[in-house]
């Protein structure tokens, strides 16, 4: 037979206290004073009926659906989505929403059908985890008054609602870190970009004339294996061939380090090496990889805090930057 589940009324009769009294306690409802004992017994209550508010029926006085969209671009299993995830889902349960994750097909019907989940209350807002954002996309959800929030690598910084990264700002210590040990040419390869601009190319261009090393150029392709490979490869083997590399992301810097490993080139010795982006085989790679690391979690953590503050009608600010850090290793 199916166990009767507590409700908040045998949490009451337990504790020996009201039903409103319950509700302050784990509501924690700032303006009503409640006495230290009192507030233990109901917690201990709690936790002897092993009780659980209700989501569906809080969602049901508050008009909301207690679950916020999760959208992306990217695969289930990428390192970067996860980790950010998990420090969206911690945020989110602070305010005991849920997760719909969605995952973006690139097409105006997928707005539509944002859309169809917000006005149909089967959402209550969108974060946006590494996810591709177009003007159009923007100003629907603008139109249509929907709460979001953009979380990536970087920010437009010309626009609202989100949460990035100082990691460009690092080039410049980077590629002093290049000269330092030895590096007089220096080259990028990452992803090509696929709408908007590419930061990275133009913070990469700025970093590299400061620091008074020769630029041989950026290789740039779609984030296939066999592109990345042959891209690597034709970089390594070009007249000017750089004695230092910048990876745009972690996937290229493994290529850098595989394609090197074939043609006979020593990392480091023969070339430096350096990776923006963070992963969890910098370590287990050989060498190991020198990177600019993101804080991906503390990300998802603030998406989640700025989208309800954005649902409960606080202010926010228009975007927020959070601190990265480089990790020096082998490669460099």
């Amino acid at each position: 037979m199916q166990r009767k589940r507590a409700s908040s009324k045998d949490v009451a009769r337990e504790a020996g206290v009201s039903q409103a009294t319950v509700s302050y306690v784990l509501n924690d409802v700032k303006n009503v004073k409640i006495r230290p004992e009192t507030r233990q017994a109901v917690l201990d209550a709690v936790k002897k009926l092993n009780y659980h508010p209700s989501h569906i029926a809080r969602g049901m006085k508050s008009n909301r659906s207690m679950s916020v969209g999760v959208i992306t671009d990217r695969r289930i299993t990428n390192y970067n989505f996860m980790e950010t995830l998990e420090g969206i889902r911690d945020g989110l349960s602070q305010s005991n929403y849920s997760i719909t994750l969605l995952f973006n097909k690139s097409d105006d019907s997928f707005n539509m059908e944002i859309l169809d989940y917000y006005n149909t209350n089967r959402l209550d807002g969108v974060i946006f985890a590494f996810a591709t954002v177009d003007d159009l996309s923007r100003e629907e959800l603008n139109q249509n008054g929907v709460p979001y929030v953009i979380v990536d690598s970087h920010v437009s910084r010309d626009r609202f609602h989100e949460i990035g990264t100082d990691h460009l700002c690092h080039l410049s210590d980077l590629t002093a870190l290049f000269r330092e040990k030895g590096a007089s040419r220096l080259a990028y390869t990452g992803p090509r970009w696929k709408c908007g601009t590419d930061y990275r190319l133009k913070a990469f261009g700025k970093a590299v004339q400061e620091s008074g090393l020769h630029n041989c150029g950026c290789f740039l392709c779609p984030f296939q294996d066999e592109q990345i490979r042959q891209t690597v490869g034709d970089m390594l083997r070009s007249p000017e061939r750089p004695d230092g590399i910048i990876a745009g992301s972690p996937r290229f810097g493994f290529s850098v380090l595989k394609a090197a490993a074939e043609m006979g080139k020593k990392i480091p010795g023969d070339l430096l090496v350096a990776s923006l982006g963070t992963s969890a085989f910098y370590n287990l790679c050989h060498p190991a990889m020198t990177a600019v690391e993101l804080p991906l979690y503390e990300m998802g953590r603030h998406s989640a805090a700025y989208l309800m503050d954005l649902l409960n009608d606080r202010p926010v600010e228009d975007t927020i930057i959070l601190p990265s850090e480089i990790v020096i290793r082998v490669s460099l």
